[in-house]
């Protein structure tokens, strides 16, 4: 029997490999890289720790939040470099949630059969 492990180690290399994350890298670096678009992208998650912190304090969103949230994102989107990451860390993100689809499916299975079984027995 194979070991997970290594089979989850070359799953990590040729993610790495994958077009898509060369291509998530090269657009992080010229985010760096742009003074505009790296302060859009620091304001950013900023105000993702912001907002996470008031959630996990049991906080809502105020109307202020929103609006902040809403006009940073119409900046980010209008910011072609930016714009760019989003489409490909939306590109890599559905990579990662294809593995993740097919790494769970055995236990979705299990779960399945014991779901139709109890059913059966009813």
């Amino acid at each position: 029997m194979a070991n997970i492990y290594d089979t989850i180690n070359d799953l990590e290399k040729q993610i790495r490999e994958q077009d898509v994350y060369t291509e998530l890298s090269q657009a992080m670096e010229a985010v760096a890289a742009d003074e505009t678009a790296h302060k859009y992208y620091d304001d950013f998650r900023k105000m993702q720790a912001d907002l996470q912190m008031k959630m996990q304090m049991g906080q809502e969103m105020s109307e202020e939040d929103v609006t902040k949230a809403q006009e940073l994102q119409k900046q980010m989107e209008e910011n072609d470099i930016i714009a760019n990451l989003l489409n490909k860390e939306k590109q890599l993100n559905q990579l990662v949630e294809d593995i993740n689809a097919a790494v769970t499916r055995p236990i979705r299975e299990v779960y399945q059969a014991a779901n139709q079984d109890q059913e059966q027995d009813q």
